[in-house]
């Protein structure tokens, strides 16, 4: 999608702006909850994945990009999926550290 309205531009550097904020808080909040999560509990969410269904619209979705234009629908569901995908890989890596975190401190996480 192409801008080139200046008050587009605001708008939208904005709303990415509100999103990055809102991504940070959820990050913070996922790091205290995570320490009172169990090493099984931990590990099992290390494993967590994409589900196929959305990794199959994802991928149908970044090639359709690459190839054309995508409507604003599309665009806006690939949107989502992309931010699904970057909350659950910062899951998986949260996840990872805390347990790396309680294997060298005896099996406790300090607050960050």
């Amino acid at each position: 999608m192409e801008i080139t309205d200046q008050a587009q531009v605001t708008k939208e550097l904005d709303e990415l702006r509100r999103q990055v904020r809102a991504l940070r808080e959820q990050v913070d909040r996922g790091l205290n909850t995570l320490a009172a999560l169990s090493n099984a509990e931990l590990a099992s969410l290390a494993s967590v994945a994409v589900a196929p269904s959305h990794q199959r619209k994802l991928r149908a979705l970044l090639r359709k990009n690459r190839e054309t234009s995508l409507t604003r629908s599309e665009q806006g569901a690939l949107d989502e999926l992309v931010v699904e995908t970057n909350r659950i890989a910062l899951l998986k890596a949260k996840a990872l550290y805390t347990l790396t975190v309680r294997g060298k401190n005896g099996g406790s996480v300090a607050a960050r």
